[in-house]
């Protein structure tokens, strides 16, 4: 027993140190540094981007970073795809039990279906997420599910702003979370 014991102590201890060390106040959560997995070591032809959830701890909810890979490209479109597509797939089982939570799940995974740039805008297309997070439509859900959102797309200095939809649209994704469709700007996201 005791082999076994001694063969999970490096995983026990790289698990406890995947959270960020984060520092709060008064209606504040800062990142202060990231998590070592932060320091994934460079592949040719993979590429690090970011995924944000949040801490159950925190009550503000902020958004906090966490590494993922995708496969590297120059298609801006392709690369916001493949960010949504891992932000979708939710935290791990060692980040939930590190306190990482979203709306987001294995059960999300396959539900962004396209990214498309026209020249103005992004548009994301997202399929049957009123139903497998019916919840999110909560004003306090809806809000976590889009600081999640808008904090992985805007970490792209190309995106300035975003049109998320449901099945292609723009109404039912807003109507969904109790709002009117609008685009979501970088400014308005900056804004808070």
């Amino acid at each position: 027993m005791k082999p076994f014991r001694i063969a999970f102590l490096p995983l026990i201890f790289t698990l406890a140190c995947l959270a960020p060390t984060t520092t709060q106040g008064p209606g504040v959560s800062t990142v202060t540094s990231l998590p070592p997995t932060a320091q994934i070591t460079p592949t040719p032809g993979i590429e690090k981007v970011w995924v944000f959830f949040t801490m159950a701890a925190d009550e503000n909810m902020t958004p906090v970073p966490v590494a993922r890979t995708v496969p590297e490209t120059d298609n801006q479109e392709a690369l916001v795809h493949s960010t949504l597509k891992e932000l979708l797939k939710g935290p791990t089982d060692a980040e939930i039990a590190q306190g990482f939570t979203s709306w987001f799940s294995p059960a999300t995974a396959g539900a962004v279906t396209d990214v498309v740039w026209d020249g103005e805008f992004f548009t994301v297309v997202f399929q049957g997420l009123k139903t497998l997070i019916p919840n999110a439509s909560t004003s306090a859900g809806s809000q976590i599910l889009l600081s999640q959102l808008n904090s992985t797309v805007f970490q792209f200095d190309f995106v300035e702003s975003v049109n998320y939809t449901l099945e292609g649209n723009c109404d039912d994704f807003w109507q969904w979370l109790q709002s009117d469709c609008h685009i979501v700007t970088r400014a308005e996201w900056e804004a808070g």
